[in-house]
């Protein structure tokens, strides 16, 4: 099972990636249709139809045969007809209704959406992903069952201790999970907990595996994220507890311990620029960095955190 899945994921990120250089210039001139296929027209090779509102996906007759439809902010295929390794296969909306992917011999059927006895139907990809076939009366014979959102933006925050420190209820209900995810919840958020984790002892190990089941992405001191994550870092007193800190706009490192207020500075009074070397106190042992995705909003944190 294993090998099957990676031979069919291959050839769509290939294909993928020779879209985003090649396919444009091909296609515009290739044919006048946009959102549709009609009754009687076809997609070649190279071909494409898009949303006529939006450049969100792209409904692409691949070289190799098959017909893919991706998302256009990273070329990631929401589905496809499986139609690969047959070399100059075209896809037919038929006068019949049923929209079919046939062979180069124009005679194999590779893919097909059982759409016939429906005269007059058209394919058409809608602006929310979704590709649909339509009767002559505008009713869903058959659809890909897809949609795309814009992907998430992510940023990092800058040190506002003043959201934090207000004396009163956020203060007092968010601790450094909270804190360190840039997530105000007023739950004093545990790791792990939003997804079952609960009970475990006080180790790194342990606090590092429940901050994974909450979607956290394991890092180094040096990596970076393409998607504009936020770096945080986990710290344990063996035993007793944890600690958490944020790397903010600045590259400088804050937290905020349990209850207390938001700082800037280790137990010695000194600027942290780096958690490892940093006065920690208790908290003896450097578990690791994480990323988060975080938000530029003070509070407003997308990690699913409880």
């Amino acid at each position: 099972m294993a090998s099957t899945l990676s031979l069919r994921v291959k050839p769509l990120h290939f294909a993928a990636a020779v879209l985003a250089c090649s396919v444009a210039l091909q296609a515009s001139a290739a044919h006048s249709y946009t959102d549709k296929l009609v009754a009687g027209e076809t997609l070649q090779a190279n071909e494409f139809i898009k949303p006529v509102d939006n450049n969100l996906v792209r409904l692409v007759m691949q070289g190799d045969g098959n017909l893919v439809l991706y998302r256009q902010a990273d070329n990631a295929p929401l589905w496809h007809t499986s139609s690969w390794g047959h070399p100059g296969a075209t896809t037919v909306m038929q006068g019949d209704g049923n929209l079919v992917v046939y062979g180069p011999n124009g005679t194999e059927v590779l893919f097909h959406t059982s759409t016939y006895n429906n005269p007059g139907s058209y394919l058409q990809l809608l602006s929310s992903g979704n590709l649909v076939v339509k009767s002559a009366a505008n009713t869903v014979l058959w659809a890909s069952n897809t949609s795309v959102q814009p992907p998430p933006i992510y940023s990092t925050p800058s040190y506002q201790p003043t959201f934090w420190n207000d004396a009163s209820t956020i203060q007092r209900n968010n601790n450094c999970y909270n804190y360190a995810n840039n997530k105000r919840t007023d739950t004093f958020a545990q790791p792990g907990r939003a997804h079952g984790v609960t009970g475990y002892a006080m180790t790194g190990p342990a606090v590092y595996n429940a901050a994974v089941a909450d979607g956290l992405v394991p890092t180094t001191s040096s990596g970076t994220s393409p998607e504009g994550k936020t770096k945080i870092a986990l710290v344990v007193a063996p035993g007793i507890d944890y600690h958490w800190y944020r790397q903010d706009s600045d590259g400088r490192w804050t937290h905020k311990p349990g209850q207390t207020r938001a700082t800037n500075v280790d137990n010695s009074g000194v600027t942290i620029t780096n958690p490892e070397t940093a006065n920690r106190g208790m908290y003896t042992l450097f578990v690791g960095y994480f990323f988060t995705p975080s938000d530029a909003v003070q509070g407003q944190g997308k990690a699913d955190i409880r």
